[in-house]
């Protein structure tokens, strides 16, 4: 068939239209407006920090801050919502994280460093133990503290103790300073 002079065969056109259909796919979209961008990276950088857009960075913990630093180091902990946490000593916002099946987390929030040192010294600390320290055979508590957060762990496997407390020493999120 002619067509104006060019003769299109069934194969040409097939070729057109694969050409067609993959440099449509490879344009770029259109850039976003300025505030378009600067409210989508305020958004991102809450989203990467704590893997949820509902649990801001702010440089203090959270009860979903905990729960996703936990996820990330391969825990899988969830809220026991059942549980009350055996130290009656401390009076944070309190909730127990169970991990695998027989570790327990009682994590204590509270609104700054300061207030968490403050009710701390209520705590009987001859019968915890740091997250480097072994146990004894009394099976003691593992005392992990960081920012406002304190974590009493029952836990005999001492590589789990270790991964909970370097997940949670390693800081909480922090709130984004690039703009």
């Amino acid at each position: 068939m002619r067509d104006g002079g060019f003769r299109v065969r069934g194969r040409e056109i097939s070729r057109i239209i694969l050409f067609s259909a993959v440099a449509a796919a490879c344009s770029k979209a259109p850039a976003p407006r300025g505030s378009e961008t600067a409210a989508s990276k305020r958004a991102e950088s809450a989203t990467t920090a704590t893997g949820d857009a509902t649990c801001p960075a702010t440089g203090y913990w959270a009860k979903c801050s905990v729960l996703y630093r936990l996820e990330r180091a391969g825990l899988a902990p969830h809220i026991d919502s059942t549980a009350t946490p055996e130290e009656k000593s401390l009076t944070g916002q309190a909730f127990v994280v169970k991990i695998g099946s027989l570790a327990r987390l009682e994590v204590f929030l509270y609104p700054d460093s300061a207030a968490r040192l403050a009710d701390e010294t209520k705590l009987d600390k001859s019968k915890l133990v740091g997250a480097t320290a072994p146990q004894t055979i009394l099976r003691e508590r593992t005392l992990i503290e960081n920012a406002n957060l304190v974590g009493l762990l029952t836990s005999i496997n001492a590589h789990q103790r270790e991964r909970v407390s370097d997940a949670l020493t390693a800081g909480p999120p922090q709130a984004s300073t690039s703009r």
